[in-house]
C-alpha cells in the first residue's frame, strides 16, 4: 500500500514552503526599485510627516488586502493563478477574468518597471564612476548603448531566460538577494548626515514640491509586492497555510522598514537633494558599494519575482476559457507555462520602450488598486453574507475587507478620475464580454450569497416597519395555468408592475405530490423557462394541489415571508368554470385575507384593442377608487400603453349632485396625480350595467369594482357579475385591501 505523503511528493515535484514560495519573493518585491530610487523622492516631497501618511495609508490597503487573501487561501484550495484564481471562485468568472487580466498586465509591467529601475541606478553609478565612457571609447562603442532603453531589455531578456530554465533556480537566486538587501539596509542606518549643519527638516509638501496625488501613485508599487509569494499558489506545497503566514510576515516586516526609511533620510538630508538625486542612498551609507549590490539585487529579483508571476496569471486565465487555451500550456514536471513567460517578456520589453518610471510605477498603482479592491470585496461578501461553505482559518472581519475595498476605490478616485473611469470602462467590457460567453466553470459565484444576506436582512427590517399607502409596492401573485395560454395575465402583470415590485407566476398541477412529483419538476423547469421567456422579471412557481380552489387559498396564506407577504392577487374570472359555488367561496376566502384582489375578465376577440383606452368606473363611495387610479396609472406609465386615455366613470341621479361630485372628482385625480378625465354621467332612468354599456363598450380595458359574494355562496354570483360584464371587452374586477383609504364623492356622505 502506498504511501500518501509518497504520492503527494510523486504528484506534486519540488514544491514550494512558506519561506522559500512566499515569505522571500514577496518582502523582496516589497523591498525593491521604490525603496531605492524613489523613497528619497518621496521624502523629499512629502516631507516627513506626509511620506509617513503614505506609508501608513499604503499599509492600510496592504494589511487589508493581505488579510483578505489570506482568509480566502484558508477556505478552499488555492490553485494556480493567486489572486485571480480567488477572486474567479469567489466573484464568478467573468468578474474574476476582468480583475485576472488586470493583475497579468499589473504584474508584467511591473518587470518594466523593476528593469527600468535597475538600468536607471547600473547608468547613475558607472556614469559617476566613469567607467563605462573609458571602456565604451577604449572599444570604439557609441555612447548611444548607455540608454536604459538597451540595458533594460537586455536585462529583460536574460532574466526572462533564468525563469524559463527554472522557477527553483530562480527562487534559489532570492535568498542571495535577501541577504545582500539586508547588508544594504544596515549600511544605510550606519551612515551620517550629509549635513552636519542641517536646517529644519520639511515635514509636509514643501513649496515647490510634487501633489500628494502624484507622490503616492509613485510610492504605492513598492507596497504590491506581497502578491509575489499569491501567484506562485500552484507551485505551494501548503498555499492555505504558506499564503497567510508568508504574506502577512512580509507586510509587516516591510512596513517597519518603509517606517524607519523616511524617518532617517528626513533628517539626515536636505529637501532638494532628495528630489534630485535619485541615488542619495550611496551618498549616506556607511559603505556606498553595499547600497550598489542592494540595489542591483533588489531590483532584479523583483524582475524575476514579476516574470515568475505575471505568465502563471495568464495560465490560469487560459484553463478558465478566459483568453486562449493554448496560452496555458505548461512544460516540465511543473507545468511550467513557458508560452506565457515569452508574452510576458514581450508586454515587459514594450513597457521598458516607455522608459520613464515614473509613468510605469502611475500606471501600475492603478492595476493594482483594481485589483485589491475587488479581492478585499470578494472576501468581505462571503464573510459577510454568511456562505456557510466560507470556513477560513484565517478569519477577516467583513468590515475590514469591506474597509479596504472602500481605500482602494477612493484612492484611485483621489489619484486620476479619468484612468478609474477608463479602468471601470475596460473593466465592464471585458465583464460582459466574458458574461455573454457564458463560459463554463466549476467556480462558485458567491453573489448568489451575498444577494441571500441582502435580502435577508431586507426581510428583517421590513418585518420591522409597517406598510401604508403612502410607502406601498405591489407584491404580486398570479395564479394562472399554462403561461402561453392565458399569456394575457401575465402581460397584465408584466404592464402594471414592471420594475415596480415582485411578481410571482403560478401554476397549479391538480394531484397528490407523491405521485406527481416527477411531472412537477419537469412542468417547473418548462414554466420557469417559458416566463423567463415572455417575462424575464417575473418569478414562477408550481404547485401541486388535490384541489386547485384549496390550493389557491392555501398559496394565497402561506407563500411569501413575515415583512414581505404577496399583497396583491392577479387571476382570471371564472365565468367557466365547472364549480361556481366553489369558485364563489375562493373569492370569499381571498377577500379575508385583506389582500388586493384583481380578476380578469380576458375577452380572447378583442383582448386589449390597441391599448389606447381605459375606462375607471367608481361607485364614489367605497376604497376601490384609491387602488384603480393606481392601476390606471402604473399602467398608462408601461410602453404597451403608453399615451393612453384614461376616464374615470361616475353615474349620478341628480344634475345638482353631478355638479359637486364633478369639482370633488376632480380633487381626488389630483390627489392620485393621475392624467385623466373626470366623466359625470346621469343615469337617466337606466341601470348602471346600461350605462356602462353605453359608455365604454369599446374601450380597450375596463376597471369595475368587485362586490363582496354573499354570504350564503350563492352559486348565481357568477352568473350575475358575468351579465353585467357583457359586452364590455376585457375587463378587470378590482377590490381594494383596507391599506387604501375610502373615499366618497357624495357631499352628503362627508
Amino acid at each position: 500500500m502506498s504511501n500518501p505523503e509518497e504520492t503527494e511528493k510523486t504528484a506534486h515535484p519540488r514544491k514550494f514552503g512558506t519561506f522559500k514560495g512566499v515569505f522571500t519573493p514577496s518582502l523582496l518585491t516589497i523591498l525593491g526599485v521604490i525603496m531605492y530610487l524613489r523613497f528619497g523622492w518621496v521624502v523629499g516631497n512629502a516631507g516627513i510627516a506626509g511620506a509617513v501618511v503614505i506609508v501608513l495609508l499604503a499599509h492600510v490597503i496592504s494589511v487589508t488586502t493581505g488579510m483578505s487573501i489570506s482568509s480566502i487561501a484558508t477556505n478552499r484550495q488555492v490553485r494556480t493563478g493567486g489572486d485571480y484564481y480567488m477572486i474567479s471562485r469567489s466573484l464568478g468568472l467573468p468578474m474574476g477574468g476582468a480583475i485576472g487580466l488586470s493583475l497579468f498586465f499589473a504584474l508584467t509591467f511591473s518587470t518594466s518597471l523593476y528593469v527600468i529601475g535597475f538600468t536607471e541606478s547600473l547608468h547613475t553609478v558607472l556614469t559617476k564612476t566613469g567607467f563605462t565612457k573609458s571602456v565604451l571609447d577604449y572599444c570604439g562603442m557609441p555612447d548611444s548603448l548607455l540608454d536604459n532603453r538597451v540595458t533594460g531589455s537586455a536585462a529583460c531578456f536574460i532574466l526572462t531566460g533564468i525563469s524559463f530554465l527554472s522557477t527553483s533556480l530562480a527562487l534559489r537566486i532570492q535568498y542571495l538577494v535577501l541577504m545582500t538587501i539586508g547588508l544594504s539596509l544596515v549600511s544605510l542606518f550606519a551612515g551620517s548626515p550629509l549635513h552636519p549643519t542641517l536646517a529644519q527638516p520639511a515635514l509636509w509638501f514643501p513649496e515647490g514640491s510634487e501633489t500628494f496625488e502624484v507622490v503616492f501613485a509613485v510610492f504605492f508599487p513598492a507596497v504590491t509586492g506581497f502578491t509575489a509569494g499569491v501567484a506562485m499558489s500552484g507551485d505551494l506545497k501548503n498555499p492555505a497555510r504558506a499564503i497567510p503566514l508568508g504574506t502577512m510576515s512580509a507586510i509587516m516586516v516591510g512596513f517597519i522598514i518603509y517606517l524607519a526609511i523616511p524617518l532617517f533620510l528626513g533628517f539626515k538630508v536636505g529637501t532638494d537633494t532628495l528630489r534630485n538625486d535619485p541615488m542619495i542612498w550611496l551618498t549616506v551609507a556607511r559603505v556606498p558599494w553595499l547600497i550598489i549590490a542592494g540595489v542591483f539585487a533588489a531590483t532584479l529579483s523583483s524582475a524575476l519575482g514579476s516574470v515568475l508571476g505575471a505568465p502563471r496569471y495568464l495560465q490560469a486565465l487560459a484553463r478558465d476559457g478566459v483568453v486562449p487555451r493554448f496560452l496555458g500550456r505548461g512544460s516540465g514536471p511543473l507545468n511550467e507555462p513557458r508560452l506565457g513567460t515569452v508574452i510576458t517578456f514581450l508586454i515587459a520589453e514594450a513597457g521598458i520602450l516607455l522608459g520613464e518610471l515614473n509613468l510605469i510605477a502611475r500606471i501600475i498603482t492603478m492595476f493594482f488598486l483594481t485589483s485589491y479592491g475587488f479581492a478585499c470585496l470578494a472576501c468581505g461578501i462571503q464573510s459577510w453574507s454568511g456562505i456557510t461553505s466560507f470556513r477560513p482559518t484565517f478569519r477577516t472581519p467583513a468590515w475590514v475587507s469591506f474597509f479596504g475595498a472602500a481605500i482602494c476605490f477612493g484612492i484611485m478616485f483621489k489619484l486620476d478620475a479619468p484612468a478609474m473611469a477608463g479602468a471601470t470602462a475596460a473593466m465592464i467590457a471585458i465583464f460582459l464580454f466574458l458574461q455573454k460567453r457564458a463560459s463554463r466553470t466549476k467556480s462558485i459565484d458567491n453573489w448568489r450569497g451575498f444577494w441571500t444576506a441582502v435580502v435577508h436582512r431586507g426581510l428583517l427590517y421590513l418585518n420591522r416597519k409597517v406598510s401604508d399607502g403612502q410607502n406601498w409596492r405591489p407584491n404580486v401573485i398570479v395564479f394562472g395555468g399554462d403561461p402561453i395560454e392565458r399569456r394575457h395575465l401575465l402581460d397584465m402583470a408584466g404592464w402594471m408592475f414592471h420594475n415596480r415590485g415582485l411578481i410571482t407566476y403560478f401554476s397549479l398541477l391538480p394531484g397528490d405530490i407523491v405521485n406527481e412529483s416527477i411531472r412537477a419538476r419537469l412542468l417547473e423547469s418548462n414554466v420557469k423557462d417559458t416566463v423567463r421567456r415572455l417575462s424575464p422579471d417575473v418569478m414562477a412557481r408550481v404547485l401541486v394541489t388535490p384541489d386547485i380552489y384549496d390550493g389557491i387559498l392555501g398559496a394565497a396564506q402561506t407563500y411569501g415571508f413575515s415583512g414581505l407577504i404577496p399583497n396583491t392577487i392577479l387571476m382570471g374570472w371564472g365565468e367557466e368554470t365547472a364549480q361556481p359555488d366553489r369558485f364563489t367561496a375562493m373569492i370569499r376566502g381571498l377577500l379575508a385575507l385583506d389582500r388586493n384582489l384583481m380578476l380578469l375578465r380576458h375577452d380572447d376577440d378583442r383582448s386589449f384593442g390597441p391599448r389606447r383606452t381605459i375606462d375607471i368606473w367608481w361607485r364614489g363611495r367605497d376604497r376601490n377608487a384609491e387602488l384603480m387610479l393606481l392601476m390606471a396609472h402604473l399602467l398608462q406609465a408601461s410602453e404597451a400603453w403608453k399615451g393612453a386615455r384614461v376616464r374615470v366613470n361616475v353615474v349620478v341621479d341628480h344634475h345638482i349632485t353631478a355638479e359637486k361630485v364633478a369639482a370633488r372628482l376632480k380633487e381626488v385625480i389630483a390627489a392620485a396625480r393621475l392624467n385623466a378625465a373626470p366623466n359625470i354621467i346621469l343615469r337617466g332612468g337606466k341601470s348602471t350595467a346600461e350605462v356602462i354599456r353605453e359608455n365604454s363598450g369599446q374601450t380597450d380595458i375596463v376597471f369595475l369594482g368587485l362586490q363582496q359574494p354573499p354570504p350564503d355562496g350563492s352559486a348565481d354570483y357568477i352568473t350575475r357579475v358575468g351579465s353585467f360584464m357583457t359586452g364590455l371587452g376585457s375587463v378587470l374586477l378590482v377590490r381594494a385591501s383596507s391599506r387604501f383609504d375610502s373615499s366618497t364623492l357624495f357631499p352628503d356622505e362627508t
